[in-house]
């Protein structure tokens, strides 16, 4: 009895472990994560939004994400949720950031979609993978115009990034400083 069961089982086992394997690698990769290094061990990531005149705000955020609200409501028209669609989204200069958490969302006109993996849901917040912004923003970063990480800086361009610094001192203090600077 048990041979016969597992002649049946062994396949069935195979077949199951195919369909999982298959699954994964169907999942969409996260853009850039081949990029990003990310520091072990910080503690802090703070982050010194402002213009060439004047610092806005300062944000201190656990890890390396930040909430999505904190991070845009201080330079961007509009922060809000849809809670409907499951969509966060950021309005400025006409156009909107639409950061969908729940299944897959279809852009209109004048809409930018947050590439998959670099925001996610957590506790009733959104939060944004920063170190991706902090890589496409990358102050001293010469990207071919050619180039995926070029092409979406022109894209994300309407939020009013200008560019982002970053001081990874996680090995003496555990915090990333980093300077978001926003066009005046």
């Amino acid at each position: 009895m048990y041979k016969r069961l597992k002649f049946f089982l062994i396949p069935y086992t195979f077949v199951l472990a195919l369909v999982i394997c298959s699954a994964q690698a169907y999942a969409a990769p996260i853009l850039f994560k081949d990029k990003i290094s990310l520091s072990r061990g910080t503690k802090t990531t703070e982050l010194n939004i402002g213009t060439s005149e004047k610092l806005l705000v300062t944000i201190k955020a656990p890890g390396h994400d930040v909430g999505v609200r904190a991070f845009f409501e201080t330079f961007t028209d509009e922060v809000s949720w849809d809670n409907k669609a499951k969509i966060a989204s950021i309005k400025n200069n006409g156009k909107e950031l639409v950061i969908p958490v729940s299944g897959n969302y279809t852009p209109k006109e004048n809409e930018v979609v947050l590439p998959d993996g670099w925001a996610y849901f957590k506790d009733g917040k959104i939060y944004l993978k920063f170190p991706y912004f902090a890589y496409v923003f990358d102050r001293y970063a010469e990207f071919d115009s050619s180039s995926e990480e070029y092409q979406w800086k022109e894209k994300l361009e309407f939020l009013g990034i200008e560019y982002v610094d970053s001081n990874d001192s996680t090995a003496k203090d555990g915090i990333i400083h980093t300077s978001v600077h926003i066009k005046a």
